[in-house]
């Protein structure tokens, strides 16, 4: 069964199916992970109160079919600081290296600088960032297995992370959807933030590219502290206070210059 490769966690395999289905009945939901109708109206219950799902008259709901804005809009928001944010983090780009990209649009800028390397191992999640960087016939693009999301491009599932557990990669570059001093890095969707937590871990050196309208915002899904973050890297509308309340942390925060 493919609850068994989630570890037997009935709340990720419930998100899985709505990822899929984006909605499904109680009955379904029995039938697939064999559990009393009772049983999972609780979980529905306890899920929907942790803001996981919505509750639909007789099942449930995914969150992320409305809420998820496409690669393409993402792309065309606060384009020139991403931008800056991306040749900021090209600075940490080397010929030779493994190196884990998440998904999302401030990545996506970075990848313009892959295009120019001559050779180097890159994994990612996104079908978006994999298109980018097989332009260049100098890198070695691998790309996790499992479900592809619609709107993001991102690649999820049960075993979509097993890619990034068989490598330890020199860097990693990951964008995300909030970033605080108390909760760290966040993403809104748990299956993403899941595969990403891992790319994280891998990694020997780990740079977050975060947008300044998403410093000191929380998300539904925390999977890293400040601490164990190598820099953060921000544009120049970053709002000086959470710059400085990182860095006392001991943050590195690398804040790109303003556009000119």
């Amino acid at each position: 069964m493919v609850i068994d490769r989630f570890g037997g966690e009935d709340e990720n395999y419930i998100l899985y199916l709505l990822e899929i289905h984006k909605r499904m009945s109680n009955s379904d939901l029995c039938r697939a992970l064999n559990l009393s109708t009772s049983t999972v109206r609780k979980k529905l219950a306890k899920m929907e109160e942790e803001g996981l799902l919505i509750r639909t008259y007789g099942g449930a709901a995914s969150l992320d079919a409305d809420r998820d804005e496409t690669i393409g809009r993402k792309s065309q928001m606060n384009i020139q600081q991403k931008r800056m944010i991306a040749a900021a983090a090209s600075r940490f780009v080397r010929d030779g290296e493994t190196i884990s990209l998440g998904g999302g649009s401030t990545v996506a800028e970075l990848c313009t600088y892959f295009l120019h390397l001559k050779k180097a191992i890159i994994l990612t999640d996104s079908t978006v960032i994999a298109n980018l960087l097989t332009k260049n016939k100098g890198l070695e693009v691998h790309i996790n297995g499992g479900i592809v999301r619609e709107r993001t491009g991102c690649v999820v599932g049960p075993s979509s992370d097993q890619l990034f557990q068989r490598y330890y990669t020199d860097k990693a570059f990951l964008g995300c959807d909030s970033f605080s001093g108390q909760k760290g890095i966040g993403s809104d969707n748990i299956l993403v933030g899941r595969v990403e937590q891992t790319m994280f871990q891998y990694a020997k050196e780990r740079y977050i590219l975060c947008d300044s309208t998403k410093l000191g915002q929380d998300a539904l899904f925390s999977y890293a502290k400040c601490s164990e973050v190598t820099a953060l890297i921000t544009d120049h509308d970053a709002n000086p206070e959470h710059v400085a309340a990182l860095r006392e942390r001991g943050l590195t925060v690398i804040v790109a210059p303003a556009v000119r």
